[in-house]
Order: C-alpha cells, then structure tokens, then sequence
C-alpha cells in the first residue's frame, strides 16, 4: 500500500481534487442533503476507479478508443428510447437509484479517439471510401456525438466537447488555416444553429446581455446567483445560513449555481480558497503536458487540461454573471455523478502520466 501510494500516485492531482470535492461535498450537505449520499458513493467509485487505471498503459486506451466510441454512441443512443427526462430534456439513463449521463462520457470518448486518428496514420473507411486526411478523420468521427448530445438537447456539453476538440487541434501539427476553416463553418452555421435552440436557450443568450429584462422569469436565475455571490461578503453567512439556498430563491443550486450557494455560505475568503485550489490543480495538469514528451502523453494531458479550466471557467462566469448559463458543471465540486466518475477518470489517466519517468 505504501509503495502504491508513494510510486503511483501524484498528490499535487489527487490531494487538490480532493479539496475541491470536499468544498462542493459540504455546500451539498448544507442544502440538500437528500443527494449527498447518492453523490458520495459516486465519489468512492471515481476513487477506485482511479487506483485501477495506475495499472494500465496509456497504450490501451488508445489501442481500444474505438470500442469506447461506440459503446458511448450506442448508449446517446439509448437515450432517445428509454431516456430518463428531467428539467426539459432526455439525458440520462436510470439503473436503480443511479443514473448515467453519457454525453459526459462523450467527452471522455472524444479524448481517446482524436488522439488515435492524430497519432496513428491510418485511414478511415466508410464502405468503399477511405478518408485519409487527418483534419477530415478527426471532423467527421466527433460529427456523431456532437450532433446526438446537442439534440437532447445538452448545449453545455455540445460546447464543452466542442472545446476538447479545439484544443486538441490546436496544439497538433495541423496548418492554422483549418482554424479559418472551422471559424467559416460555424460562422455559415450559426443562423441555422441558432434557430434550432429551443426556446430557453435562445433566451439564455438574450438574458445574458440584459438579465433585468425579464426578471422573474428567464433572468431570475443569473440574478438570483448574483445575489447568492455578493450577500455573502468577506466571510459568508455560515453553514446553513444561506438565505437565497435555503429558502429556495436560487434553483438548481446543487449543480448549475453550487459556487453561488459556496459564495453565499463562505464568502470571499472561502471563494478566493476554493479558485486557488483548482488553479493549483490545472497548473498542475499544465506542467505534466510541458514535462511531456510522447505525442500520445501530450494530446491527453492538454485535452484533459482543456476539460477542467474551460468547464471551470465557464461556470464560475455563469454564477457570476459575466458568461450565459449554460448548465456545464464544475468537474469534481459540482452535483452530478457521471461527471464526477468522469472527471476521476481523466485524473487517473493525468496521474499514470505524470509517474511515468521515461516520458516526462
């Protein structure tokens, strides 16, 4: 035990994750205690799974990604017959007293099989076309997922797989002239996208540049936050003392807004605490894919870097104002058990590659 814990295991990664889930963990317990359970038994099976993936190569996720693809398409799939509907839209899968939402294990999915079509030369077959060009491979195998995800429809995660995407392009040998390329492409899209939203979205977009124009209905939410954020001052209200939480004022505050109902209880100081822990684990995560020098090492570790600072980002800016809601979690402090087993997974994955001394 000692040595696993010594040679396998990077407490700059694991112990900050930890804090961050503890933080999240007890603003749970705070105001709704119903699902603290249920969210801690997520947190034990990201543990273990954790420790397992110490034991396997980065070679195997690689060699398998295709068969993760698919298992990941074929339950989006799923979805649409036997989905579990709540809040407006069919994204996850009961079994028991546990759900899976698999478009977070699209994001997962999208790691793996990008990085193989980037790092492998082979072709990709449809029928009798054979499709060669790394930009195309990549573009049409991610087309699937996107478009199953956004039809849920799950915005969030669209623009959350959208970005792990990106960010993989981005540091791959490919000419920058395919950024115009995708900018072109969205930019022709974005009429057609738009009008395919439904209704709340597009009013997302309009309450984020003027939030006091429908104050008790589209708006309410990002006021609401707003409120949560700066009542609790230096040092917060206290455990349980949150007004706009427990009295109800702010909704679907153990996911969405969980860092106001934090901010409401802990203040200033508890923020500044918890923005200083992540920005410890994502410096952390950045110097592992700087330290990396497998191709294979550095696709994952900056995907994975990708997936905590944009999720992060995005939502603290939604709890705050300056960014639209968008319903993306923060990975490890926000309610949500796929995303949580999820997150623990791509730590896992940055944890074997950051021990392994023949590559960084």
């Amino acid at each position: 035990m000692l040595e696993f814990l010594t040679n396998k295991i990077n407490f700059k990664i694991l112990a900050p994750a930890t804090i961050i889930f503890i933080l999240g963990f007890i603003s749970i317990v705070s105001t709704t205690q119903g699902l603290a359970e249920n969210h801690l038994t997520y947190f034990f099976i990201g543990l273990v799974i954790f420790s397992i993936l110490q034991y396997i190569d980065i070679p195997f996720f690689i060699k398998y990604s295709f068969y993760f693809y698919f298992l990941v398409g074929g339950l989006l799939l799923l979805i649409f017959v036997i989905g579990h509907t709540a809040l407006g839209a069919s994204r996850w899968l009961k079994v028991g007293e546990l759900s899976l939402q698999p478009s977070e294990m699209a994001k997962i999915a999208v790691i793996f099989i990008i990085t193989k079509l980037l790092i492998e030369d082979v072709p990709l077959r449809f029928y009798k076309l054979s499709i060669t060009n790394k930009f195309l491979k990549t573009f049409i195998i991610i087309l699937p997922l996107v478009f199953m995800v956004l039809i849920q429809p799950d915005l969030g995660t669209t623009i959350s797989i959208s970005l792990i995407y990106i960010g993989i392009i981005f540091i791959s040998s490919f000419k920058k002239i395919w950024f115009v390329v995708i900018f072109a492409l969205v930019s022709i899209a974005s009429t057609p996208i738009y009008n395919s939203l439904q209704d709340y979205q597009k009013d997302r977009i309009i309450i984020f540049i003027n939030p006091e124009s429908d104050p008790y209905g589209s708006g309410y939410n990002t006021i609401q936050a707003r409120i949560a954020v700066g009542s609790g001052g230096l040092l917060g209200k206290g455990y349980k003392q949150g007004t706009q939480t427990q009295l109800n004022f702010l909704p679907i505050f153990w996911t969405d807004f969980l860092v106001a109902t934090y901010a409401e209880e802990w203040g200033l100081v508890g923020l500044l605490f918890l923005i200083t822990t992540y920005l410890f684990l994502i410096y952390e995560i950045y110097s592992v894919f700087i330290r990396s020098s497998d191709p294979a090492y550095k696709y994952f570790s900056f995907s994975i870097l990708v997936y905590f600072s944009t999720q992060f980002l995005i939502n603290f800016g939604m709890n705050i104002g300056v960014l639209p809601v968008t319903g993306i979690p923060i990975p490890l402090f926000s309610y949500g058990g796929t995303s949580l087993v999820s997150s623990f997974i791509l730590l896992g994955i940055i944890n074997k590659i950051s021990v392994d001394k023949s590559k960084i």
